[in-house]
């Protein structure tokens, strides 16, 4: 008899509803793969314009882990299943700055407020443990319920990158979106 030994996994973080870890390959190659081909997924992101294989997700991943980014995998506390990603990308220490991303793949999970912990964990992971100043990022303005978390969750408009993104034969402006410590601390 063949006896399987499931991989142990260790996570960073342990909230109400999530877990967080850190991002293996097969996270890349099998349930991102996924979402990066869901057009749903897709439609207010600046990528998914082109099929994605797993070995491009093979080579992201590679790419990922070679930068200094904080990248998380959300684990549904419930279910053990991966649902999405949330980190900070290109931190920059001299300005003490870095981009705010999360993507939730798995359309299940989608407003039941996994997202809105995962947030709440990544922005005092930035400001408490990296001692950041700024947390920005980019949003498509057709996506009015993501800019309304955003606001909701504390977030400023800074400005707006005027038909950046390409969908659909539409342009669509990126809005730019920041928090600042001195915000955060006064949430």
């Amino acid at each position: 008899m063949i006896q399987t030994v499931e991989k142990t996994r260790y996570f960073f973080h342990i909230g109400n509803n999530i877990k967080l870890r850190g991002i293996e390959k097969e996270d890349y190659t099998d349930s991102f793969y996924k979402w990066a081909n869901d057009p749903e997924f897709n439609q207010y992101l600046s990528h998914g314009l082109k099929p994605t294989t797993k070995e491009m997700m093979g080579k992201l991943y590679e790419d990922l882990i070679n930068k200094n980014n904080f990248l998380f995998v959300i684990v549904d506390k419930k279910t053990e299943k991966t649902i999405g990603i949330v980190g900070l990308h290109h931190p920059n220490w001299q300005i003490r700055s870095a981009e705010y991303t999360i993507h939730l793949g798995d359309k299940g999970f989608w407003g039941k407020g996994h997202g809105s912990e995962a947030t709440d964990f990544i922005l005092n992971y930035g400001f408490e443990t990296l001692n950041l100043n700024k947390v920005w990022l980019g949003v498509n303005e057709a996506n009015k319920k993501a800019v309304n978390f955003y606001k909701k969750k504390g977030f400023v408009k800074e400005g707006e990158l005027r038909e950046e993104i390409f969908f659909r034969n539409i342009y669509f402006s990126s809005i730019r979106m920041s928090m600042i410590k001195k915000e955060y601390e006064n949430m």
